[in-house]
């Protein structure tokens, strides 16, 4: 529907207050006045509590907050789009991912996706993965690969897969040598409290993947002595390739090790822990059809790894 002057209203919602709205749009406190209870009539709905101050949206206020922001999103969108068209530049997908997320996944996706979008030019924002969430609420990108964020207010999210979590060692560990237990045949590992003084090299402490493990360390009482903090993954398999320790890593990420012979992979806890792994874009956001096709591929590709039947 054809919303007259959507800036009036958002900005009344904005400042919780007409008469702060009105300074704000240098536009009298009765006009304003007057332009909401026009639009209520219209629309056969109250938008606004006016028995609390300052004011709160109505959960029709609400709806209707949410759809002219994602109007005016796709209005600006429109707008961006045709001026590419004139100006023949070629369409942009902003993906944001993590380093190491980003070596692992987008070597099986880009080939098929330009394949069927040769046009579009695709963007990479490479974050730490506490950052992504911010990209995606900015809309600087279209949208991210990521755990899902503790901040939902302005995001999102589609779940792709709870991913098994692998603790990885050096086969030649004494350890863990005498149990065979591989990527493609995982076993449970038998007793966390025997890495309680061997090296653990973890993610920072409020990383998704992090949490979950300290989690569980607490739940099976353990208590690691030597824990080693790195950013990137690929510091971690290499460590472990190097007998410095033992590291914990989503399933999907280790199969690109060149190290993959050399290393034993087990499973933690019954059933296996998993953690979750999603597309995340700003609420109200708009995904174009090549976003949505970069998506639905990156789904396809992790329904080998999908656990739905695991717990989170």
């Amino acid at each position: 529907m054809f919303v007259k002057n959507p800036e009036y209203f958002l900005t009344i919602a904005k400042e919780r207050s007409i008469s702060r709205a009105a300074e704000r749009l240098y536009l009298s406190q009765p006009y304003l006045s007057q332009y909401l209870a026009k639009l209520e009539a219209n629309l056969g709905v109250m938008l606004l509590d006016r028995s609390h101050s300052p004011l709160r949206l109505t959960p029709a206020g609400e709806v209707f907050h949410a759809y002219l922001e994602r109007q005016d999103y796709l209005d600006r969108q429109l707008v961006s789009d045709l001026r590419d068209l004139q100006n023949k530049k070629r369409p942009m997908l902003h993906i944001g991912v993590s380093p190491w997320r980003g070596s692992v996944l987008l070597p099986d996706i880009l080939p098929r996706f330009a394949k069927e979008y040769p046009d579009v030019q695709v963007v990479l924002h490479e974050a730490p993965v506490p950052k992504l969430g911010d990209l995606a609420a900015g809309s600087i990108t279209d949208f991210c690969i990521m755990h899902i964020p503790g901040d939902l207010t302005d995001l999102t999210y589609e779940l792709v897969m709870r991913e098994r979590v692998f603790l990885i060692g050096s086969r030649s560990h004494p350890l863990v040598q005498e149990l065979e237990s591989t990527y493609l045949q995982p076993k449970p590992f038998p007793d966390l409290r025997l890495l309680e003084h061997q090296r653990l090299i973890m993610l920072p402490h409020d990383w998704r993947l992090s949490k979950l493990l300290r989690n569980t360390f607490s739940v099976h009482n353990v208590e690691p002595q030597n824990i080693l903090i790195t950013t990137n993954n690929t510091t971690a398999i290499n460590l472990v390739a190097e007998h410095m320790g033992f590291a914990f890593l989503q399933e999907s990420g280790i199969s690109r090790t060149p190290y993959l012979d050399q290393l034993a992979c087990f499973t933690i806890g019954e059933p296996p822990l998993t953690c979750p792994m999603a597309v995340v874009y700003k609420k109200n956001g708009f995904l174009s059809p090549a976003a949505r096709t970069f998506i639905d591929l990156t789904k396809e590709y992790y329904s080998r790894f999908d656990r739905w039947d695991a717990e989170d």
